[in-house]
């Protein structure tokens, strides 16, 4: 008996909802009212506008010959400019020293150092071994400054 009377609640629903589809669909349906011709111009034709409805919006095909935007100069005096380079503090290499938190002090010692010589461009390990302390170096700064613990946003 429930099912009877949950067919029969549904039911008009449904349609309703079909009916409502059909009616948001039909002014879609015809939105482009009337025709938007694109023509190719002559290359001497200077740009020519032709409206076209589409809905309630006008398009406006404008044709022609365009010219791209131009760049501007940089002065001289602005070549010889160079660009800052942040350096690390003591702070900073502090913070990394704390923020690997598996490492006894002498590994963070040497953590820290082979970073350092890996920033100063002066590290004698090879690009393998570069690339290893580096991405265990972005590991330790994503555990200390965004944490493991579930944040409440």
């Amino acid at each position: 008996m429930k099912r009877r009377a949950a067919t029969w609640f549904l039911l008009p629903l449904l349609a309703a909802l079909l009916v409502g589809l059909l009616l948001l669909h039909a002014p879609g349906a015809a939105a482009v009212q009337g025709s938007v011709e694109i023509s190719t111009p002559d290359p001497d034709q200077t740009p020519a506008k032709e409206p076209g409805q589409a809905g309630k919006m006008t398009v406006i095909v404008i044709t022609g010959d365009l010219e791209s935007p131009q760049g501007v100069p940089i002065p001289s005096s602005w070549r010889d400019i160079e660009p800052e380079k942040c350096e690390p503090t003591e702070e900073d290499w502090a913070f990394i020293g704390d923020s690997a938190t598996n490492l006894s002090e002498e590994e963070k010692t040497r953590f820290v150092t082979e970073i350092r010589e890996i920033y100063a461009g002066e590290s004698t390990l090879s690009q393998g071994e570069q690339d290893d302390l580096l991405r265990r170096l972005g590991y330790y700064l994503v555990e200390a400054t965004e944490g493991t613990e579930p944040r409440n946003s």
